[in-house]
C-alpha cells in the first residue's frame, strides 16, 4: 500500500488514520470539505496532497488524481444522527464514492461503519450479530453497508466494512462523555450522568484505532467482509468513570443517573484481531491520565 484516497481527512478518525498512514510511509490523496473549519488540523503534514472537496461532488474526485491509488478509504459522514434527510444523504455519497475508487484503480475499498448498525442486546456482539438500527444514523449506515457492498462486487473491488465501536483519545469531538468529563474539570463543575452506568461498555483509544485502520488497508485480507473494531476489555461504564475519579479526584465529579441505558457495547474482537494479527495496546488508565494531566490545576 502505497498511494491511498481518504474522505474525512480533518475528522476524528479520518485525522488519526491520516497521521497513521503517513507516519508508515504511505502518501495519502486527502479529501475534505471546501472551507473545512478543521483544515488547519493538515498543517505541516507531508506526502499528503489536500483536496478541498465537497461529498455531493464526490464523483468528480478522479479530476483531481491523475494516477491509480492502491485503497480508498470511506470515512466521510455528515449530518444529525436522529434527521433521516441529512443521513440519507451519506448513503449516496458512498455508493459514489465506490465508483471512483474503481475510477482510481483502487483494489481494496474500506467505509467505515458504525456500532449503531446493531440491535439493543445484553449479548456479546459479534459480525453475526442481527442488525437492527434504532436511529437514523445507524440505519442509513446498514443501508450504505449493503449497497457499496453490491457495487463493489460489481464492479471487482475488495469491500471492507469495519464497524467502530467508542473510540475516545485527545482529538475526539467534544460532545462525548469523556471529553465532556474533563471539559467540566477545567470549569470546576459537576458532569450529570442520565444513566446509572450499570451497563457494559467499550472504549478503544483513538492510536489503536488508527493502527487497525492502517493494517485493514495494508494487509492481503483474501475477501471482502466485516469486522467490529472496538477495545478489548468490556467493562461496566461505571467503572471508566471511577478510573478518571481515581486519576484525578479533586477534578472529576459526576453524578449518576437513576435508568439503565437499553445501549450495551459488550464486543468479541477476535476476528480483526486474527485477521491483521492485531490487539489494542493503549491502556486506558494510562491514556486518560495523560489527558487529565492537561486540565489547568
Amino acid at each position: 500500500m502505497k498511494k491511498v484516497v481518504l474522505t474525512g481527512a480533518t475528522g476524528f478518525l479520518g485525522y488519526v488514520l491520516l497521521r497513521e498512514l503517513v507516519a508508515n510511509g504511505v502518501f495519502v490523496y486527502a479529501v475534505c470539505r471546501k472551507n473545512s473549519q478543521r483544515l488547519s488540523r493538515l498543517d505541516n503534514i507531508d506526502n499528503i496532497a489536500i483536496i478541498e472537496l465537497n461529498m455531493d461532488e464526490i464523483l468528480d474526485l478522479s479530476k483531481y488524481i491523475d494516477e491509480p491509488c492502491d485503497v480508498f478509504y470511506h470515512l466521510a459522514w455528515e449530518g444529525e444522527r436522529d434527521n433521516f434527510e441529512q443521513q440519507y444523504k451519506n448513503v449516496g455519497v458512498a455508493v459514489d464514492s465506490v465508483k471512483v475508487a474503481s475510477v482510481l484503480g483502487c483494489a481494496k475499498y474500506i467505509c467505515t461503519g458504525s456500532q449503531a448498525e446493531y440491535c439493543f442486546t445484553e449479548e456479546l456482539i459479534d459480525e453475526d450479530t442481527p442488525l437492527h438500527p434504532a436511529t437514523s444514523y445507524g440505519a442509513c449506515k446498514v443501508a450504505a453497508y449493503f449497497l457499496t457492498k453490491d457495487a463493489a462486487e460489481k464492479l471487482g473491488l475488495s469491500h471492507i466494512w469495519v464497524r467502530v465501536f467508542s473510540v475516545y483519545g485527545p482529538h475526539d469531538n467534544p460532545n462525548t462523555l469523556i471529553m465532556q468529563l474533563l471539559d467540566n474539570a477545567r470549569k470546576n463543575k459537576i458532569t450529570h450522568l442520565e444513566t446509572d452506568a450499570s451497563h457494559v461498555w467499550n472504549y478503544l483509544h483513538e492510536d489503536d484505532a488508527a493502527r487497525a485502520l492502517y493494517l485493514i488497508g495494508e494487509k492481503d485480507l483474501g475477501a471482502s467482509g466485516v469486522y467490529n473494531l472496538a477495545g478489548d476489555s468490556n467493562q461496566f461504564l461505571s467503572f471508566y468513570l471511577n478510573v478518571m475519579k481515581d486519576i484525578a479526584p479533586s477534578k472529576i465529579n459526576f453524578t449518576f443517573g437513576t435508568t439503565r441505558s437499553a445501549v450495551n457495547l459488550c464486543v468479541s474482537i477476535d476476528k480483526i484481531s486474527r485477521a491483521i494479527n492485531w490487539k489494542p495496546k493503549e491502556y486506558y488508565k494510562n491514556c486518560v491520565s495523560g489527558m487529565l494531566s492537561q486540565i489547568n490545576t
